[in-house]
């Protein structure tokens, strides 16, 4: 598959009417003691104005009636609304999403978290970006498309309008590998996902960090990506989130705390070196050669035994952190760290 990578900026406001085939899509829904918010949830989904939309949840050993309330909307929509069952839990959001799209039968696929809230064009929204997309690419092109988030307390009042504002994202790097590799961009609750990319999602490896962190750098590396800056979920941060958003403290004083950390931040480079090897690994010899070059480049950035090849090739290719400040901390962390600490125990010598 000889697919390029480009963000596409989509705003025009398509209007209220069909969309000329009624596509169905399929919103995975993953749980894990989710009771408290969950029906919310559920409902914000199938309210949605686009009426082609059925759930597949799937519950990870949830103890406090997170079940009971799934077969519930089972039960009550049999049509819409189905529940995978596994007696034995994965562990993670990661795994129990890899579960459900290995089970998606839809051509379209959503991924919801379970205590959100969905605004009620979301769906509509994101499949009229999707159809342009195909107009321009073709239905065999892996695509994603994504959107900003409002971030709201646990009442679901507002904490802030943006959560691209508040965490300082730039949604144009989604499409920029060489930005990406270093960083999260696509919230996986704002993603809808083309068959062909879901395709490619379902290899997903041990290796992957995140679900939609994966599916993003696939669509970078071998798709298209386009993104609406409209908010379409209330993202809902409370005590319980797994993940959750905290705006960067870009300050000098932040940024000198943050390069104190030394460990973190090379564990952290070594997670994504793994994501970059992997996608090599998986699908090397079907992306574009530009970007596996600059998968094998990004490697050399962070693991090469020249304190100069790591600082060139990372200015070369634009291997940057979001804001100035940062950017400089890694190119004096490229600079200053021994080799030795860079390099994975099989690269190591005598390993």
């Amino acid at each position: 598959m000889g697919f390029g990578c480009e963000c596409v900026i989509l705003e025009a406001h398509c209007g209220e009417g069909d969309l000329g085939d009624r596509v169905e899509v399929e919103v995975l829904l993953a749980t894990f003691n989710g009771a408290r918010f969950l029906r919310e949830q559920i409902e914000s989904i199938l309210a949605q104005d686009y009426e082609a939309v059925r759930l597949l949840a799937c519950d990870d050993g949830s103890h406090d009636g997170t079940v009971e309330i799934l077969a519930e909307y089972a039960e009550k929509h049999p049509d819409r609304f189905r529940v995978l069952t596994d007696d034995e839990p994965s562990g993670s959001a990661k795994a129990n999403f890899l579960r459900l799209m290995q089970a998606a039968t839809a051509d379209y696929v959503c991924f919801a978290d379970q205590d959100d809230v969905w605004l009620p064009g979301k769906v509509r929204r994101s499949i009229e970006v999707m159809k342009a997309l195909e107009e321009e690419h073709g239905r065999a092109t892996p695509l994603l498309v994504f959107s900003d988030l409002r971030v709201v307390d646990d009442q679901l009042k507002t904490i802030h309008h943006s959560m691209w504002k508040q965490m300082e994202i730039a949604p144009e790097s989604a499409a920029r590998l060489e930005r990406l590799i270093g960083r999260s961009v696509v919230t996986g609750c704002t993603a809808t996902i083309n068959r062909s990319l879901l395709e490619l999602a379902r290899q997903m490896p041990e290796e992957a960090t995140l679900h939609d962190r994966w599916i993003g750098l696939l669509a970078a590396a071998m798709g298209k990506t386009a993104f609406l800056r409209e908010q379409t979920v209330l993202y809902r941060q409370h005590g319980s989130n797994v993940i959750g958003a905290t705006a960067p403290d870009n300050s000098v004083t932040g940024t000198i705390v943050r390069a104190q950390h030394d460990a973190g931040r090379r564990a952290e480079r070594r997670r994504c070196e793994q994501e970059a090897e992997a996608l090599l690994r998986l699908h090397g010899a079907e992306m574009p050669k530009r970007q596996s070059d600059l998968l094998r480049a990004y490697l050399r950035s962070g693991r090469s035994r020249s304190a100069v090849e790591r600082v060139v090739t990372t200015l070369r290719y634009g291997f940057f952190r979001p804001g100035l400040l940062r950017s400089l901390a890694l190119i004096w962390d490229l600079a200053r760290t021994k080799s030795d600490e860079r390099l994975s125990s099989k690269e190591r010598p005598g390993s």
